[in-house]
């Protein structure tokens, strides 16, 4: 069979659904678990069918998951090492265990992909006899093919047993292909735990058997009573071993990229380095960036919008040092990446205009950041600080290297040319701080398993059905107890005072989801109430976050669950607002715009999206209008549940960056306008939403905006705030409320009126004291120090400037203003020359009046706590002057 990656992928796929796998589709790379910045395995979307706490759709699964990780990012351009990459992976809960995954594994690699098995090496962990013993007996690996290695590289999470932490995790078997590259290296007992890059791992078997706890301080594993497989193949590697390339970059996921690159530099991949590590990190970082952005994400200076801006920036600054591309180049790159990969992931083909757009903005506001990265090094390099010791501090490198993307070698090269050293050690502490914090944000957290508490998963095995959302068709209705959470832990009753979780049966309490927060209202039983303050949901179950007001809350009690309906009816006003803002807004602005984060709250709505500028005043007014227009058009809300994903589709409902759809969704319309796919709760007729409102718009990040907008009540609340500040201004002004902006106008022509005839009297001020100021001569030297009354900093600075142009070399002045001391020193340049400095003078002066300052060689400014030591202070600067010109 001829291989590729597109044939490897249907195999694998083809081959588990064959042996009773459920297919599911790829996740979104932004996953739903807060301790991740980025889907980074397969099974990380499948985290509540392994702590118990959700019931799977099938005990086999298979996926092709789309994933990110940056652990790794240094050793990228590689011929292994990938940031965006595809893992095959077949799972079991509490289905098959250990022996079926080895020998699916052996069957799948041998059988269906003809691996040469003599090119196949296998670890296990050092105590697993059970895997040594499919691999050995069963399959029929000689011992001198199987390694038993330690818990850092053969149990999962890594180092689980001697560091933790608490949880579901067990031991791995990782399978390898020999590359028989001369790698020059000369360990005897070469194999997989050798790092020559000699050993591919193209398979990982993680067997998940023991839950992990503590006894005195002592790991305890506790054998699972259903034991889980979790197994991941990287799709790239593999796909290379198939087609007998080096690297996965010859492969046809990679190759319409790489060919786009050289067709754009004019260069041959393979040609030799530096220019083959280029375009592998450059194809590399473009599919990674893509794929990024088509989820959602977008470049930041935080969070997940900052690891893409990492991403990008090193493909840009590669690319114009190596590959000479002096301009943007990178958006050039997405049609290679839909050519590529558009065919298994329809994200990237619908939002390639986005994609496209983001990274040209991006790329072309880097390069201005560049140009100020130099600028930045430059200053640095004279400051006095640097100039002195002659050597540039590792955090000054670092931030250079980390703010303003500036390379490492650049800041060397240009920093020896001015005769400075580089303080590597302290850059090297600063990065490898920054590579612990993305391990932990990037990589499978450690707490993943933990994070939610061991209470979800209890109740889950004590058999508690997920909650049954009753909410959109009413807002009260009786229920049952099933669950109370206290600091993580199922607790049996709760007294008044207590805060915890409450989880019913059934609930008509919305959980915040899709932007729109969590209902509040009270649980009422006999003889007690509480009142409840949010409401989430943790997988199936929905978590209602309240405060026991009186009496005792007790496991299985029935209880009245009432929702606030005034504020869940504000909350409906925004969320059927923020759809028809969204219509409004690529009515107006252009189908480009797409929605990038929102919040529906009951007070306010705030809408993010994908736009390259601000948008104008008359764009805010055909926005706002538009949106009014169809509020009292009196358009009834339709909601259609329960629709097959394709037709909506078909339908052309709008479906929001990076979220997961199952097969059936639930649709909201305002006929002939908005279309979207939606969850939330909403009005039934858009006139119950009264007006609109846009209070504010502004910039979120790159390529996207920010709308502020209130409707209800909030609006009434907002309006009567402004009428009420208007008729105060109106009387203050003593003008009818129609006539204030004229009003205004008058006052702001009074106001420069005075404050004319007011500059005017500060200049006849200034004359009047250089007229009745002496200067003293000091060895040489004209100085002038002293007090004045009645003027400000700009006019202190004003009769220094004249002060010197009548041939004065120092001018040292201060004034009294507001109970605080200013000072200001200026400097005749020729005595600048001469080593008096303005700066230096002005620091030792205003520690007489309890201040600080300093400033450049001819001018500087500082202030004072003490105003009235301001003549003593200034008596000292003929003697300031004589020691500067004795150093």
């Amino acid at each position: 069979m001829h291989w590729n990656a597109r044939a490897l992928r249907q195999a694998f796929l083809s081959y588990f659904q064959e042996k009773g796998h459920l297919q599911l589709p790829s996740d979104s790379l932004v996953p739903k678990d807060p301790s991740l910045l980025f889907t980074s395995a397969g099974m990380v979307q499948f985290k509540p069918y392994f702590l118990g706490v959700a019931q799977p759709p099938a005990t086999r699964v298979v996926t092709v998951q789309k994933c990110l990780r940056t652990t790794d990012i240094d050793s990228v351009g590689d011929l292994s090492h990938l940031t965006f990459f595809e893992m095959l992976g077949n799972f079991s809960f509490g289905d098959y265990f250990k022996r079926e995954a080895i020998l699916l594994a052996w069957e799948f690699l041998t059988e269906r992909l003809k691996v040469d098995t003599d090119r196949l090496q296998f670890t296990v962990f050092q105590d697993d006899d059970e895997a040594f013993t499919v691999w050995h007996r069963e399959v029929g690996i000689p011992e001198n093919r199987i390694w038993r290695l330690g818990e850092k590289t053969n149990f999962w999470p890594a180092n689980a047993i001697t560091e933790g932490p608490n949880g579901p995790c067990g031991p791995c078997s990782e399978i390898f292909y020999d590359t028989r590259l001369d790698t020059g290296c000369t360990n005897p007992n070469c194999g997989p735990a050798c790092d020559c890059g000699r050993w591919l791992e193209i398979w990982n078997l993680v067997f998940m058997q023991y839950e992990r706890s503590e006894q005195d301080g002592k790991p305890i594993l506790t054998p699972l009573p259903k034991k889980n497989i979790d197994t991941g193949m990287g799709l790239e590697r593999t796909a290379a071993v198939l087609m007998g390339f080096s690297s996965p970059f010859e492969t046809d996921v990679f190759a319409p990229i790489v060919q786009r690159i050289e067709s754009l530099a004019g260069v041959r991949y393979g040609a030799g380095e530096p220019t083959d590590t280029a375009i592998r990190l450059i194809a590399d970082h473009i599919r990674a960036a893509t794929f990024t952005i088509a989820d959602g994400v977008i470049p930041q200076n935080e969070g997940r919008g900052y690891v893409l801006r990492r991403i990008i920036r090193r493909a840009i600054l590669r690319g114009q040092r190596v590959l000479g591309f002096e301009q943007p180049f990178f958006a050039d790159l997405v049609p290679a990446v839909v050519e590529a990969l558009g065919d298994q992931y329809p994200e990237i083909v619908q939002r390639q205009d986005y994609i496209t757009t983001t990274l040209r903005f991006e790329e072309e506001r880097f390069r201005h950041t560049l140009q100020a990265g130099l600028t930045r090094l430059e200053e640095l390099l004279a400051d006095a600080e640097t100039q002195q010791q002659r050597r540039l501090s590792g955090e000054r490198v670092f931030m250079l290297y980390d703010t303003y993307g500036f390379p490492l070698e650049l800041t060397q090269e240009i920093a020896a040319e001015r005769g400075v050293a580089v303080d590597m050690q302290g850059f090297e502490q600063a990065l490898e701080a920054q590579r612990q914090r993305a391990r932990e944000a990037s990589g499978i957290s450690e707490k993943l398993f933990v994070q939610t508490g061991a209470a979800l998963a209890e109740l889950a095995q004590q058999s508690a059905a997920p909650t049954q959302f009753i909410g959109y068709e009413q807002l009260a209705g009786e229920a049952q107890v099933v669950g109370i959470i206290r600091e993580g832990n199922l607790a049996p009753e709760a007294h008044a005072g207590e805060t915890v979780e409450v989880v019913l049966n059934r609930t008509p309490f919305y959980a915040e989801a899709g932007g729109q927060v969590g209902d509040t209202g009270t649980l009422e039983w006999h003889g007690g109430r509480a009142q409840v303050l949010d409401t989430q949901k943790a997988n199936d179950y929905y978590l209602h976050h309240a405060r026991i007001v009186e009496g005792v809350l007790r496991l299985g009690e029935q209880v009245h669950a009432q929702v606030d309906a005034e504020r869940r009816l504000d909350i409906q006003r925004n969320h059927t607002a923020t759809h028809l803002l969204h219509a409004a807004l690529r009515q107006v602005l252009g189908t480009h715009v797409v929605q990038a984060g929102s919040l529906v709250a009951p007070d306010r709505l705030r809408f993010d999206f994908t736009h390259p500028r601000a948008v104008s005043p008359d764009e805010l007014e055909r926005i706002e209008a538009l949106v009014n227009e169809k509020l009292l058009q009196e358009l009834e809300v339709r909601v259609y549940t329960d629709v097959p994903i394709e037709e909506a589709r078909q339908r052309g409902a709008m479906m929001l960056f990076g979220e997961k759809y199952g097969e059936r969704v639930r649709m909201v319309e305002i006929p002939g306008f908005s279309l979207e796919l939606c969850g939330g709760t909403h009005l039934r007729n858009t006139v119950e939403a009264g007006l609109f409102k846009i209070v504010h718009e502004g910039s979120v990040a790159a390529g996207v905006r920010r709308i502020e907008a209130l409707t209800g009540r909030a609006l009434y609340q907002w309006l009567r705030e402004r009428e009420h500040a208007v008729r105060a201004a109106a009387e203050r002004l003593q003008t009818p409320v129609p006539e204030l902006p004229h009003a205004v106008e008058r006052l702001q022509h009074q106001i420069e009126h005075l404050e004319g005839e007011l500059e005017q009297l500060k200049q006849r001020v200034a004359a009047q004291a250089i007229e009745s100021i002496t200067p003293i001569e000091v060895n040489g030297v004209q100085v002038v120090a002293h007090a004045l009354s009645g003027v400000d900093a700009k006019s202190l600075g004003a009769i220094a400037d004249r002060l010197i142009q009548r041939g004065v070399g120092v001018a040292a002045l201060g004034a009294a203003q507001d109970g605080k001391a200013i000072l200001v020193v200026k400097v005749a340049p020729e005595w600048v020359q001469r080593g008096l400095h303005a700066g230096n003078l002005i620091r030792q002066l205003a520690q007489q009046v309890g201040g600080s300052g300093g400033g450049r060689p001819d001018f500087a400014q500082a202030g004072g706590k003490q105003p009235e030591k301001l003549a003593d202070a200034l008596a000292q600067t003929p003697r300031l002057v004589v020691e500067q010109m004795r150093t």
